[in-house]
């Protein structure tokens, strides 16, 4: 709410402009109209069918609250400051998926460029270059949000990466090492589009993907027939590998 606040009043609002927040009664106006209360906001409450809203007059200033960090561990690299908040995955600490993700990708030789794939807040790519995997990544996501903190902690840590805002993986441009954290949280139809596009990019170099354990079946039949398979499997999750020369098989 911080953020929407902070964007309405300096983004979208023209002084002196009326803004109306709209929600269901699940999404809870009256705490969502605290909030606001305390960020300087004075609004009326009105229900309107199924939703309830907000009108009020937009505050003249507003301020962006710094977002909370953490310091982690990239490979050789320690003590590495990253920016996560505002509703983030995994904002206290380096997942497990991705830390092992990063692990495989570190044994990987030297490319001229690395894609992150669902970048987040950029843990994943910031590691690699500063590892000497890539002297640049390019990233991707469909969080505004990640990738603002994304650019932030690239900066931070001087490491060169591009960003776009977008679901479609091939959107990046092609690379010889592609490295995703897949989401599982989305539907068949689109998890079928997200993985064929994973696919096209290992046509032009290395595809690393990390998911849970439980759920590698279901990914393995999406990359398997595409060419060799590899697998170097975690405590709780997986990273498939497409591209090598081997067949499907097991590397601790």
């Amino acid at each position: 709410m911080p953020v929407l606040a902070w964007m309405a009043v300096e983004r979208l609002a023209v002084p002196g402009g009326h803004v109306v927040w709209s929600m269901t009664k699940q999404q809870g106006p009256d705490s969502v109209r605290a909030i606001l209360n305390d960020l300087g906001w004075n609004l009326d409450r009105r229900r309107a069918g199924r939703s309830v809203r907000l009108y009020g007059e937009a505050p003249a200033t507003a301020a962006l609250p710094p977002p909370r960090t953490f310091t982690a561990d990239l490979g050789r690299r320690s003590g590495v400051g990253l920016a996560a908040d505002y509703g983030v995955f995994s904002p206290d600490r380096l997942d497990d998926g991705t830390a092992l993700l990063l692990d495989i990708a570190l044994r990987e030789p030297p490319v001229s460029r690395v894609a992150d794939i669902g970048v987040g807040y950029g843990a994943l790519a910031i590691g690699l270059v500063l590892n000497g995997v890539a002297p640049s990544a390019v990233g991707t996501d469909v969080d505004a949000i990640a990738l603002w903190l994304s650019e932030r902690n690239a900066r931070s840590s001087s490491v060169p990466l591009e960003l776009a805002l977008t679901s479609n993986p091939m959107a990046a441009p092609p690379t010889s090492l592609t490295v995703a954290n897949v989401p599982t949280h989305i539907d068949a139809a689109e998890t079928a589009a997200f993985m064929a596009s994973l696919v096209e990019r290992a046509r032009h170099g290395r595809l690393l993907i990390v998911v849970h354990a439980s759920l590698e079946g279901r990914y393995v039949r999406y990359l398997s027939s595409h060419g060799p398979l590899q697998r170097h499997p975690g405590p709780a999750h997986v990273v498939l590998e497409l591209g090598s020369s081997v067949g499907i098989e097991s590397r601790a």
